[in-house]
């Protein structure tokens, strides 16, 4: 079964639990592993080797955090990743364009999106959190 990171970037703890919920839909695939991790704490071999990443901001003046740009800035010419299965998600207060921003950067890379990403406003409510265990599960299945 694939293993599937979830890279993100949470300073007030909402991106943090849509994460989570991130996690929890890929781990209720049978015989996926998942790991969390802040973005600022990747491990880039390991991240390389992992079968599918999610990645996840808040939209910060309508960016993504520098942590998740260093993120890419750091993969950008590695060819490990490119065709990776990988999915997106944000966390905004009112701006809500770091989809946009993620999809940009997805596709300098040329990871492979297995679904449209997930923008929660605020902390994820009950269908937000749904909607992050869907993405979740859909990368898992992406990757089984």
């Amino acid at each position: 079964m694939g293993t599937v990171l979830v890279i993100y970037h949470s300073a007030g703890g909402n991106t943090k639990k849509l994460a989570e919920c991130v996690a929890e839909g890929a781990q209720s695939v049978a015989g996926a592993e998942v790991k969390l991790v802040p973005a600022g704490e990747v491990d880039y071999d390991a991240a390389a080797a992992a079968d599918g990443i999610a990645i996840g901001s808040p939209d910060y003046f309508s960016y993504v955090a520098g942590e998740v740009k260093a993120f890419f800035d750091k993969v950008l010419y590695d060819d490990r990743f490119k065709n990776k299965p990988c999915v997106t998600f944000g966390t905004h207060g009112g701006g809500g364009k770091v989809l946009g921003v993620l999809d940009n950067l997805v596709k300098a890379i040329k990871f492979k999106p297995v679904a449209p990403g997930v923008l929660v406003k605020n902390a994820p409510d009950a269908e937000g959190a749904e909607q992050g265990r869907q993405l979740g599960k859909a990368l898992a299945e992406a990757v089984a």
